[in-house]
């Protein structure tokens, strides 16, 4: 990844973060589809919950000292994320009519998300610049 310096990393990265809570309130049913059906009752508490961990630690991506901090709550939504598109991918033809998305740009997310946990991981791995 020495095609792009860590410091625009964190500002990419917290940038992304910010924006990816803004669309989860504002499109919630995007992100609420992730969410496995035994939570149906709390699937717009759990969206809320997420798109401001997201949305702050978006902010926090921009601070040195919250950096490090912030690395594993985002991985881990990241990676539960994943599994919800996992779950999508499985369940194409059954939910085809309850996916925002074309099935192809539900298994295009897949390694997107696997690609923003690696960015994300390289970008806070030492902050010693």
């Amino acid at each position: 990844m020495s095609f792009i310096s860590k410091k625009k990393s964190h500002l990419f990265l917290g940038i992304l973060f910010m924006g990816i809570g803004l669309i989860n309130r504002t499109y919630p049913l995007f992100f609420e589809n992730l969410i496995p059906e035994r939570f149906i009752e709390y699937k717009e508490t759990i969206s809320w919950i997420l798109s401001t961990i997201t949305f702050l630690a978006g902010i926090g991506m921009f601070f040195k000292q919250t950096r490090r901090i912030l690395k594993w709550p985002m991985l881990t939504i990241i990676a539960t994320a994943a599994l919800g598109t996992l779950g999508q991918i499985s369940n194409l033809d059954v939910n085809g009519s309850l996916n925002v998305l074309p099935p192809f740009w539900i298994k295009l997310k897949l390694p997107i998300q696997i690609g923003i946990a690696i960015w994300l991981w390289w970008a806070t791995r030492d902050d010693s610049e």
